[in-house]
Formats: structure tokens, sequence, C-alpha cells
């Protein structure tokens, strides 16, 4: 049986009570950090760009626009929903693969559980689905199809949009694998585009790309049900180092939500760790800006090829800068803080002054730690680590760091009883029959 029918079988055949605890957790987790960072974008110029052209193409308001106060047909929620809610790249990663699981498959789940009358229940398990079917096929790509310059949120995200949307409508094996295969042929997504605003519609695309899928699927569109192993495949033309042998193991995983990671810093995630062992050792040391010769920063020669802008310009180039996010921990700026990426932050002399003293290069040996040495003027060297990619196993305490990250973006934009009245849906979602009271609460009013 080919690997593509395999998948759309664990698909199709994924029920609620038989996840993992912890990953259903995690799952309400995701969801609601995806929910507070798609708020906090939901008027960001891209994604009022991207409303703009919904209403200007028309359509029935069918699915709830996160933070804004209007619906849009299912499809366009998907789209700008996902943009939207990868516009501050605050969103969570997963190292399975390489990229963003939740942005693209919450908006795809979300919109379609509000069209079809799906209980919290069936959100969930159509959510856990779709993560599980994107980092299963980041196993099978493995690190080459990342590596050769494909936005893996764009292009597996699609595979985990179709999943959860083929889930919810019901879809049966062979209709699921044909809806794998239309959305396998549209995958897009270069890093190329870092620090523009079509990284973020990456993750808008493969929603709404999913969602088309397994609406085509289901009313007889065709499509080849072994997109993934077939040759000038999926796997055949965007990585070299594809392994069925990796996908087997892959897919006998119960599950992958549990294994979500959370930012808690509002720059691309691969600059979490520096960060982190920067503000480790200044909590640690007392340092006089003055008294800092040097910054090394060595990480993962992965990192180069990411978020290593040299000198940004704009706060959104900030995000990607290895350089400046370091300037900004040694100057005691909030890295979680949305607003304070600006483009007038770039030329802030102090910080600019850091930013020349940083020096960034690639371990000699793979190594997925940061590894950031401050040297002084009186020859010492103070040195930290950091990993970020490692899951919290303390859920009581990741609901905790969750919800103060949710309330400060959602709080001053919806309110706190919204903000409050989301959490709490969250929690309890698994006992809610219908979800008719949930979508209100993510509407601005």
């Amino acid at each position: 049986m080919s690997a593509t029918m395999r998948l759309a079988q664990r698909i199709a055949g994924a029920r609620f009570d038989e996840i993992p605890a912890n990953a259903v957790e995690v799952g309400k987790q995701a969801l609601m950090d995806f929910i507070g960072v798609t708020v906090a974008g939901a008027h960001e110029p891209l994604a009022n760009i991207l409303v703009d052209e919904a209403e200007h193409e028309g359509g029935h308001p069918q699915a709830q626009l996160i933070g804004r106060a209007t619906k849009a047909t299912a499809s366009q929620a998907a789209l700008i929903n996902g943009s939207a809610g990868h516009a501050h790249d605050y969103d969570d990663v997963h190292n399975a693969m390489s990229g963003h699981p939740t942005v693209p498959v919450a908006p795809t789940a979300l919109a379609l559980a509000e069209c079809l009358g799906k209980s919290g229940r069936d959100l969930i398990t159509a959510f856990c689905a779709g993560v599980d079917a994107e980092c299963i096929l980041g196993r099978y790509a493995g690190p080459a199809h990342y590596a050769r310059g494909w936005h893996a949120t764009g292009t597996l995200g699609s595979f985990g949009a179709a999943a959860a949307a083929a889930h919810l409508k019901g879809l049966d094996a062979e209709t699921t694998a044909r809806a794998l295969g239309i959305a396998g042929t549209q995958a897009a997504g270069l890093k190329s585009q870092f620090g523009t605003m079509c990284k973020p519609l990456h993750a808008g695309h493969a929603a709404a790309t999913g969602l088309q899928a397994a609406n085509l699927a289901a009313r007889g569109f065709t499509s080849r049900s072994d997109i993934l192993e077939t040759e000038q495949g999926f796997m055949a033309t965007q990585s070299e180092s594809a392994d069925l042998a990796r996908f087997d193991s892959a897919l006998a995983k119960q599950a992958f939500t549990q294994d979500i990671c959370f930012k808690y810093h509002a720059a691309c995630y691969l600059t979490h760790s520096s960060i982190e062992a920067t503000n480790n050792l200044c909590s640690k040391n007392a340092f006089d800006p003055n008294d800092i010769v040097a910054v090394d920063i060595e990480v993962d020669e992965g990192h180069l090829r990411v978020c290593n802008i040299q000198e940004p310009q704009t706060g959104l180039e900030a995000k990607f800068s290895l350089r400046f996010t370091a300037a900004m921990a040694l100057a005691g700026i909030d890295t979680s803080s949305i607003e304070i990426y600006t483009d007038e932050l770039t030329r802030d002399p102090t910080l600019v002054g850091f930013r020349d003293k940083v020096t960034v290069s690639a371990h000699e040996a793979r190594n997925p730690d940061s590894i950031v040495t401050i040297r002084t003027k009186d020859g010492a060297d103070h040195v930290d680590a950091f990993n970020v990619a490692i899951p919290m196993t303390d859920l009581d305490a990741q609901w905790q760091k969750l919800e103060t990250k949710f309330h400060a973006l959602v709080d001053p934009r919806l309110g706190t009883r919204q903000a409050q009245a989301i959490v709490a849906a969250c929690h309890a979602l698994e006992d809610m029959d219908e979800l008719n009271e949930f979508f209100p609460e993510l509407a601005e009013h």
C-alpha cells in the first residue's frame, strides 16, 4: 500500500478517545495560543490587505475572522486567519516538521468546524490529525526539504490542513488520499521570502489550500492517490533526503501534538535560544555597555540561512536577525512585546552599537544549543548555552505561561472579559458538544 494511502487511513481513522491525554491538552493550548496571536495580528497591514481583497471578492459569511467584526467564506477565513496568525511570527513550532504546526491547521479546522456545526472533540481530533500528518511528512522528507529553501509551514502545512479538513468532513481513506494529492500539487512557500508579508501568507495559503483540497475531493475531483512517493511526486521533487523508513517510524508514533514548542519571544524561533542565553548572562552579570568588547553567537548552520539578516532596516527584518535580537536582549528590551519591533527600533543608536559588536558563526560540529559569549574589557569571557527546542512536560506550568502571553495579546484588543471567556472555553473544549457560543467570542465587538 502506498505511503499516501497509509497516511490517509490514519487521518480517516483518527478518534478522540485514542489521542493521548497530553496531546489533547497541548492541542487545546495550541488552539488558544493560535487565537491569541491571530487576534494580535488581525489588523496588521498584511491582514488588512487580505480582508480588503476578500471584501472585493464577496462571498457567503460562513466563518469568523478572528479579532475582527466580520465573517467571510470558510476558505477566505482560513487564508486571512492563517496569515494573521503568523503576522508576528509568534506562533508555535515543532521539530518534526521544521516549521510552525498550528498556524496552517488551526484556521482550517476552526473555519470548517464552525461551518459544519462540529463539537469541541471533533475540533481537537481534526486538529491533532492535521498536526500528526505534517509532522509525519516532516520526518519523511528529512532535513533536505527545509535546507534547500522550502518553507515547511507552507508546504507540509498544506497537507496538515487537508488532513484536518478531510477528517472534519468525514472523508474515507480513498477520498482523503485524493485530498492529500490535491493539496500536494499546490503546496508552496519559499524561505527567501522571510522578512516580507509573504512568509505569513505561506501559512494562510496552506490553510486555504488544505480546505479547498478536501472540499474538491469530496465533490469527486481527481488526483493521484500516491502523491507523496510517486515518481516526480512531492518527495521526489522537494527533498533529496526522503526516507520511507523514517516515514514508517513516524507513522507508528501515536501522536505528535504533545511535542509542540511554544514561543515567548515575538521573533523567529531560531533567535530564541540566543536571546535566552543572552538574558541569562545579563541577569547574572551587571554589564556596563561600555565594557562589552564583543559578543559571539554560535548556532547550528541552518540558522544562517533563516535569521541572519546582518543590518535589519525594518521591524519585520529585525525578527530575523540574530545580531539585532541579541542587541535587544543586551539592552534589556522586552523581546516578547509585539509592539516593540518597529522600523524606528532598527535605527536606535544604542541597539545599532550593540548589534555591531555581535558576530554570528556556525558550530564546527552539529550542536542544538546556541552558545553566546560576551567578552569584556577586562579580558573575561562570559558564556551561556541554551536550547529552546525541548517541549515542556509540566503542562500546568505551560498553561500559566501561555495564559499570561494570551492576555497580553488579547486583553488590549478584545477586552479582559472576552479573553477570559476564550481561555475558559479552551480549557473545557472537549466537553463542548456545540461551539455556537465559542466562535462569537473570537470576534471584535
